[in-house]
């Protein structure tokens, strides 16, 4: 049957179809593995409905990482490397500076404050000589016949008070007489102990006094003469040291010591220059592995999105209307897999608009529906487009035209159902 028209309607014979309807391929080619859903299936928007067998791109992106992971261990060790060549300019450049310090020393000559500081050490030294040698004249000089007869006095007063003290602690202990009861000592108690702590602290006292004029008399040892000439030896040996200082600063450098300043610093600016070549030779390396690590990367991600390619998402929440593949199956690229559509909305395709019509047909028409399977119901809709390249159908030339359905209440409305539309001409 063919469209009719009148003076202002043009009517066509169409087919219910969902607003969104959609036959889902996969990019690439390959085994289906699993298979998610069934025909009848309410699915999410994104959610997985087949998957590829993933074994070759999970390998892919496994090695993708670890490209990227050696390509970023690669830029690490290039920063490091330049951090130290950073550091080994700065040091050299310190070095310059020292170097060139040193020359301009050695080129002034003594200066002032240089002299009076190493005059000043000379003094310094001398004195510490003289201190020395009387420190160990000190230390060694022999007890004179005074001292020996103090000592030996000191000895005869400690013996006496000793002797004093025995005699009374001797007088303690004879004082015990016996009675009936058992002995008796009457001047046992605090007595007694007070006269014992005495004579104990004068036999210490005269240990002592016989020790110091011993020493005396033994004058002083090897060990000790050893002690206090080398003491003397180390300070006319700083002394000597001080002024060789002295002299050779008064001297002044020698062409000899100026040319090796100057060879100093020569070696301090080449130093300075290897190590900013080697700055520059590090920032190209860091370069280098930031573009390593930017491929690597971007390899990653291609492994990613291919591994993704493996899965067939739902495109929009809608229901599963057929499923083409099953598992263990080969799909092949752009091959319709699983056709989705939402129920949730129809329109309304034309199918025997022929070319005398269409040009009666413009968007935004008002449309009048029937549904042939729901003889009751006339819905309202609306041209939203109109086909620019026709189909054959029957012999003629016709152009499918959509009619949105904006409100189809709860019809119990199917794909494929055939309906009826009087559309408002232009």
């Amino acid at each position: 049957m063919l469209a009719q028209t009148s003076a202002d309607i043009v009517s066509a014979e169409g087919q219910v179809v969902p607003r969104e309807q959609l036959a889902l391929a996969f990019q690439i080619g390959g085994t289906v593995e699993t298979v998610f859903v069934s025909e009848g299936d309410v699915v999410q928007a994104g959610e997985p409905l087949l998957q590829l067998d993933p074994a070759a791109a999970e390998l892919g992106l496994q090695q993708a990482q670890a490209r990227l992971a050696t390509a970023q261990s690669g830029l690490i060790a290039a920063q490091n490397e330049q951090t130290l060549a950073e550091t080994a300019v700065q040091t050299a450049q310190a070095q310059l500076t020292v170097a060139q310090a040193n020359l301009a020393l050695v080129q002034a000559g003594p200066q002032p404050e240089q002299v009076a500081a190493a005059e000043s050490r000379v003094a310094a030294a001398e004195a510490a000589v003289i201190q020395a040698a009387g420190n160990r004249d000190t230390a060694l000089d022999i007890a004179d016949e005074s001292d020996i007869l103090a000592a030996e006095a000191n000895v005869a007063a400690a013996q006496a008070e000793m002797q004093r003290l025995e005699q009374a602690y001797q007088e303690i202990l004879d004082s015990c007489f016996d009675t009936p009861q058992g002995e008796v000592c009457p001047l046992f108690g605090p007595v007694e102990e007070q006269t014992r702590q005495q004579l104990d602290a004068a036999r210490r006292n005269q240990e002592a006094a016989q020790a110091a004029l011993e020493a005396l008399q033994a004058g002083a040892t090897t060990a000790q003469r050893q002690v206090g000439n080398a003491q003397v030896g180390v300070a006319q040996a700083n002394f000597a040291i001080a002024q060789a200082q002295l002299d050779l600063l008064l001297t002044g450098a020698t062409p000899e010591q100026i040319r090796l300043a100057e060879v100093a610093v020569e070696q301090a600016q080449v130093g300075v220059q290897q190590a900013e070549v080697r700055i520059d030779q590090a920032a190209a390396a860091v370069a280098v592995a930031e573009a390593a690590v930017s491929l690597a990367e971007a390899g990653v991600a291609s492994a990613e999105l291919a591994l993704e390619r493996t899965f067939l998402r739902a495109a929009f929440d809608g229901t599963v209307v057929s499923v083409a593949l099953s598992e263990g199956e080969l799909a092949a690229p752009g091959f319709p897999a699983l056709t989705l559509a939402n129920f949730g909305s129809w329109q309304i395709e034309t199918t025997d608009l022929t070319e005398l019509d269409v040009a009666l047909v413009a968007e935004g028409a008002l449309v009048t529906v029937r549904v042939d399977a729901l003889p009751d119901a006339e819905l309202a809709g609306v041209v939203t487009a109109v086909a620019l390249v026709p189909n054959a159908a029957r012999g003629d030339v016709v152009y499918t035209v959509t009619v949105d359905l904006p409100e189809t209440a709860d019809l119990p409305l199917r794909w494929g159902m055939t309906a009826f539309v009087d559309i408002a001409a232009k």
